[in-house]
């Protein structure tokens, strides 16, 4: 079976319900890399959990125009997962991003933890983002995962658990003795759930009575110490077989 070739957009102010104009980006893609013509079909996702069936209309210069053949709407999984995670160094962050998108992620929060050794300065942040966002798309054009994830700015956990929504249902990855395993953890319906993974030196003593006074469920991936993007990627898995509808 032959795989199913997507391209990524955002509306533009002139598209219509009938065609859709890629940016140069997409359309360079799609003739100097895919090899496409006019008259190839195609799908084509604006990341908001719409999957158009669409194919090439005209190509005009460096652009490319695509007919809209027949959509539909993805619904977004439930419940949504959004993962607060400590942010690393160099590529690290970077590497995660492509399989938590494809795994379903619905919103990434980089956290400055006590223990985070990772910096990020506040004039590379918006570039930092844009870069991330691009990686965000690939993964959906290479999974079909219809829905973008979102992205936070860095935030230190302590701050940010002091606008969390009493409502959501909160996963804290720790390797206390009182930590459970997914599939021993209850949480009922819920619309939200967080998941936070902290850094390889462990949250600290303050951090665990943080979560631990604000009544989040501990769980364990067991007893190893994993790396960040190892635990990031199984936790959300277990997560996701053990709680989404």
């Amino acid at each position: 079976m032959s795989r199913t070739i997507r391209t990524f957009f955002e509306p533009l102010s002139n598209d219509t319900e009938s065609t859709i104009d890629l940016d140069e980006i997409e359309s360079h893609h799609l003739l100097k890399v895919l090899r496409l013509e006019e008259g190839d079909e195609i799908e084509a996702l604006n990341g908001q959990g719409v999957i158009y069936k669409v194919k090439i209309e005209k190509i005009i210069k460096k652009s490319v125009r695509l007919a809209v053949l027949d959509k539909r709407l993805v619904p977004r999984p439930e419940p949504f997962f959004q993962m607060g995670i400590s942010l690393l160094k160099g590529n690290r962050w970077e590497d995660m991003i492509r399989p938590l998108t494809e795994l379903g992620v619905g919103r990434l929060i980089p956290l400055l933890t006590d223990r985070t050794e990772a910096k990020l300065k506040d004039s590379n942040v918006l570039s930092k983002i844009q870069k991330w966002e691009k990686i965000a798309r690939e993964a959906c054009k290479q999974s079909g995962n219809a829905w973008m994830p979102l992205f936070d700015t860095p935030k230190r956990f302590s701050t940010y658990l002091e606008k969390m929504d009493d409502k959501d249902a909160v996963l804290f990855g720790s390797l206390s003795p009182f930590a459970k395993k997914c599939e021993d953890i209850s949480l009922g319906r819920v619309s939200t759930i967080t998941v936070f993974i902290g850094p390889e030196g462990g949250w600290s003593q303050g951090e665990e009575n943080l979560a631990s006074e604000s009544g989040f469920s501990f769980f364990t991936l067991g007893n190893n110490t994993l790396r960040v993007e190892t635990a990031a990627l199984s936790g959300l898995a277990v997560a996701r077989e053990r709680f989404i509808v």
